[in-house]
């Protein structure tokens, strides 16, 4: 009786761990979207870095962050372990089962490991041991007991799946766009106000992965004050374009040749979408972003369509930004934090 109530007591011990850890990945995951600048503990390199999971595009599973996925699977398991529940030994095999598949794609498909989320797996991989050498104590089901297993956690996912705002993304590269879009006089695309109290132009790079959370957060301020607010695309490629290397700066001239069938603004979701790609998919680029595939193709490799990439790369690198996202309002830069006060607000001051 004693083991199996230590069993018990361990296994609602790391219940609890994991539903703290799992909340604390949500943190994290607002927080790579809210301040893409700011600085993270979890983050220790380029193979240890939380920022690189959250923002790739496996953190969203069916609608929801998979660290909310994993809040509501250790609160089902506390209550089945409190209750010596039949659906322990289920639930605990299916969070270790899950985490397994979730460290292959931190290895596999992202190249960069979690150290919160390795917490949440080993987490889940000890419940299952434990539940596994306790299963002779569980009770049988009943439906009473199914019940306060499971509806509370399916009562929390159904109201975060309606009322649970989208922060990790705006629109889509599907159909057609919410806000009026438009060139500036010197070919550089925009979005939103026709007839702005404020023009932000946003410096970004397809190959940065805060810049995907960067340009996330200021179209959602935009769809906030759409009738204040403009936001300038401008490219800012870290790596130099060069138009006579095959090959070079594919993502900007994605965009460019995307721009030429105005669908600029659905290319630039699609690119920020699959940035941990090492190499994009063409094919599906112009099937999902709605493109003509022989205009785009044949655009792709224009001389025209090189040099317009290097011209854009040169111009860059004049300004000598360091890193981006990089903002600038008129010909003042400033700083993230004030450009998402300027856009809550709405105007400059």
């Amino acid at each position: 009786m004693l083991g199996g109530a230590l069993k018990r007591g361990f296994l609602l011990a790391l219940a609890a761990a994991g539903l703290l850890l799992s909340l604390a990945l949500e943190y994290l995951h607002v927080r790579a979207y809210a301040a893409p600048t700011a600085e993270s503990f979890c983050t220790l390199g380029s193979r240890l870095d939380c920022t690189s999971v959250a923002l790739s595009r496996y953190a969203i599973l069916l609608g929801l962050p998979v660290p909310l996925w994993g809040a509501l699977g250790f609160a089902a398991i506390g209550t089945a372990a409190h209750q010596r529940s039949w659906w322990l030994l289920p639930l605990s095999a299916a969070a270790a089962a899950a985490s397994v598949a979730l460290l292959a794609v931190e290895l596999f498909a992202v190249g960069a490991l979690c150290l919160l989320c390795e917490g949440v797996h080993a987490v889940a991989l000890a419940s299952f041991v434990l539940a596994w050498q306790g299963r002779g104590a569980l009770l049988p089901r009943t439906r009473d007991d199914t019940a306060l297993v499971f509806l509370p956690p399916l009562g929390v996912m159904l109201g975060l799946l309606f009322f649970l705002p989208a922060y990790w993304g705006a629109f889509g590269w599907k159909g057609s766009l919410p806000f009026p879009e438009g060139v500036t006089v010197d070919g550089a695309p925009w979005i939103g106000a026709e007839r702005p109290t404020l023009t932000l132009e946003e410096y970004t790079d397809y190959a940065c992965p805060h810049c995907k959370a960067a340009t996330a957060w200021t179209l959602r301020r935009l769809a906030a004050r759409p009738k204040d607010i403009r936001i300038v695309r401008r490219q800012h490629p870290l790596a130099p374009c060069r138009a006579d290397y095959k090959n070079t700066c594919l993502p900007l001239r994605m965009a460019d040749c995307a721009l030429e069938q105005h669908r600029f603004w659905q290319m630039d979701r699609w690119l920020f979408a699959h940035a941990d790609e090492r190499v994009h998919d063409l094919e599906r680029a112009e099937r999902e972003v709605g493109l003509d595939a022989t205009r785009f193709a044949t655009c792709l490799e224009r001389r025209e369509t090189y040099e317009r990439a290097e011209r854009t790369s040169r111009s860059a690198a004049k300004r000598r930004f360091v890193g981006t996202p990089t903002y600038m309002v008129g010909n003042k830069r400033i700083p993230s934090d004030t450009a998402d006060r300027f856009l809550a607000q709405g105007r400059p001051d």
